[in-house]
């Protein structure tokens, strides 16, 4: 167990012990008063490396709780508020609430070292347990996210088959049920308070560092990062496949389409047969074209999403990877903590885990910016419009076999265009009837 300590006056920090990498309090120490560097070398760079990892290690979750409770709550709400929820559209607001409580734990913790409470057997039991658990869990719903849009992008068809509302629900609660069972069973039972220290207990000893310290560096680092890595590249080749085919199919449909209206063209004209009506051909051309823009509607909401939560995925591998560079390097060589090397190192892992932490108050921003339906619920939102906007909706909604009814005027189609409900196409109603399709954002 890692324990840091540094004198107000010189910003030392003594690192002694092994590295426990993973404490979502970090468990590598906290920062206290009246500890002393035993060989410390009285270097104006050494103290300025230390004295800055110090600053970062004491402000850094206040400033990211400050912005990421807030945000991750908006999330929360703009979502809610878009009528049904779509298993991509719960998992995200999983996501936040487990990135918000991640970031409160791990404020009331890092407070809470730092004023000398560490050796307190809530902060022992509890708190850090509970900061590794939110943590952990976070990074595991983001892998759901992936490979919740990996199967609707490369596996459509079994989409609606593979990932139902209820399934998703069940998933969500079998992860956290086993995560939180796990974790705070494992440091529960093995931490204890000894001389004033939160330490293992010395008949968990082995257990603690040749089991737990590498699997919790897999369960919260390592192997959601492969997975997010992998399932975002396959996300990736996916659109460009699919985006190859469908232009294949558009040029083949125009060229057979016109084929096809000429053929028929010719037929009538020769066999002098009877031609129908204007209207009844403009009733066809106007269904067709109806249909076209639902699926076209939906196909880009589909896109929307993806991208949104690709760009979650890229940004979550983007601000772990320094972290994941500091285990691997750290794992080979770990630098004694009493030289400027060592300093400097010391400096890199606060900067990575400044890095790691801020990617659960960085998605609400990702959203805002990637996803425009996104944006217009939020700011009905702050502007206290958004529960008349959902009357609105229900009022000028299409409904099955509505024909000629309020939802076909003109009013209706603005709605629709606009609002949060995409329409499909029935499977049992009249030709051109449609049926409200659970709302995703945009």
């Amino acid at each position: 167990m890692a324990n840091i300590s540094s004198n107000d006056s010189t910003g030392n920090l003594d690192n002694s012990g092994s590295d426990d990498l993973l404490s979502g309090l970090d468990v590598l120490g906290y920062f206290h008063k009246g500890g002393n560097l035993g060989h410390s070398y009285d270097m104006p760079q050494f103290h300025q490396l230390n004295l800055a990892a110090s600053n970062i290690h004491k402000y850094n979750l206040i400033v990211l709780a400050v912005i990421g409770v807030p945000s991750n709550a908006l999330t929360v709400a703009t979502i809610l508020s878009m009528h049904a929820l779509s298993p991509a559209t719960f998992f995200v607001v999983l996501l936040a609430v487990f990135d918000g409580c991640a970031l409160i734990v791990k404020l009331l913790g890092n407070q809470l070292g730092q004023h000398g409470m560490q050796d307190h057997p809530f902060f022992c039991k509890i708190m850090a347990p509970l900061s590794i658990f939110f943590s952990t869990t976070a990074n595991w719903i983001l892998v759901l996210i992936c490979l919740e849009r990996f199967i609707s992008v490369c596996y459509p068809l079994k989409k609606a088959y593979l990932f139902t509302k209820r399934r998703s629900y069940i998933c969500a609660a079998i992860l956290i049920g086993s995560l939180f069972t796990f974790i705070m069973t494992a440091l529960g039972v093995t931490r204890t308070v000894q001389n004033n220290m939160c330490t293992t207990a010395k008949r968990f000893m082995s257990f603690y560092q040749n089991v737990w310290l590498y699997l919790n560096v897999a369960l919260y680092l390592f192997v959601p990062f492969v997975l997010i890595a992998l399932l975002t590249a396959f996300i990736i080749y996916g659109l460009q496949r699919s985006r190859k085919h469908r232009m294949s199919l558009m040029r083949k449909s125009d060229g057979s389409g016109e084929e096809m209206t000429v053929l028929k063209e010719s037929r009538q004209d020769g066999a002098g047969g009877p031609k129908k009506s204007k209207s009844h051909s403009s009733a066809n051309a106007a269904t067709s074209n109806h249909n076209q823009k639902m699926l076209d509607d939906t196909a880009r909401v589909e896109r929307a999403i993806t991208l949104m939560l690709i760009a979650a995925g890229v940004v979550f591998l983007v601000l772990s990877f320094p972290r994941v560079l500091y285990v691997i390097i750290h794992g080979f060589h770990a630098p004694k903590v009493d030289t400027v090397t060592g300093a400097r190192w010391n400096l890199y892992r606060m900067v990575a885990y400044l890095l790691c932490d801020s990617s659960h108050a960085i998605n609400f921003f990702l959203y805002f910016c990637t996803a425009k339906r996104f944006r217009t619920q939020l700011i009905r939102i702050l502007t206290g419009r958004a529960s008349c906007y959902g009357r609105r909706l229900t009022r000028r909604g299409y409904t099955a076999g509505s024909g000629g009814n309020r939802g076909d005027t003109g009013p209706s189609s603005k709605a629709t265009s606009n609002s949060t409900t995409i329409t499909g196409l029935s499977s049992t109603g009249p030709r051109g009837s449609t049926v409200p399709i659970a709302p995703d954002l945009e």
